[in-house]
């Protein structure tokens, strides 16, 4: 990870509170219980201008099937900005391929609203899926959190097709039960 400087300590002291911020930032993540694919998309992330605040790393929902049935889907990152969820990524060591019908679907179900973006990757390669027009393109890249923002207003948050949310809660329920691969 870099350091984020945009200029050279003018003294000791700003270096001092530069390094414990860092430091600090650096022990939070400790905390999280994260895995190695997941620290190296967090690097990326803060490398690309996003702030540990805007992520949420592990997050699981409740998503009920039925009076009896309920499960615990879960993602390992998910991008917030000005209170929405603009992104969710899966970090996994299996093929990506296999887990792309799995954030369709995670997408479409687990907010009010869509989520409009995922991105898959195994540390080298990854998927970046614009879940509106179901668009997947290879790449490792990730856009950066200043060209986010301004896409931002363009984007409708409108809820998945009422019809068709069973459907997707029921094959979001089938990777759930598979529990295929942890992160690592």
């Amino acid at each position: 990870m870099e350091i984020p400087l945009s200029k050279k300590p003018e003294n000791p002291q700003e270096r001092e509170i530069l390094i414990s911020e860092i430091i600090k930032q650096e022990e939070e993540i400790i905390l999280k219980n994260i895995g190695y694919l997941q620290r190296l998309m967090i690097d990326k992330l803060i490398d690309k201008g996003y702030a540990l605040s805007d992520m949420e790393i592990n997050k699981t929902y409740e998503i009920i099937l039925s009076e009896e049935e309920k499960f615990y889907p879960s993602v390992d990152l998910l991008i917030r900005l000005e209170d929405k969820i603009i992104f969710a990524i899966k970090c996994t060591p299996t093929s990506i391929d296999s887990w792309q019908r799995f954030m369709f679907a995670f997408c479409r179900v687990v907010e009010p609203y869509q989520i409009p973006f995922a991105f898959i990757t195994n540390g080298e390669e990854g998927r970046l899926i614009d879940i509106f027009s179901g668009e997947v393109k290879e790449t490792s890249d990730f856009p950066t959190k200043e060209a986010l923002l301004k896409l931002l207003p363009s984007i409708d948050f409108n809820p998945y097709d009422e019809k068709k949310l069973p459907k997707e809660k029921r094959i979001l329920y089938a990777f759930d039960a598979i529990k295929c691969c942890p992160t690592i």
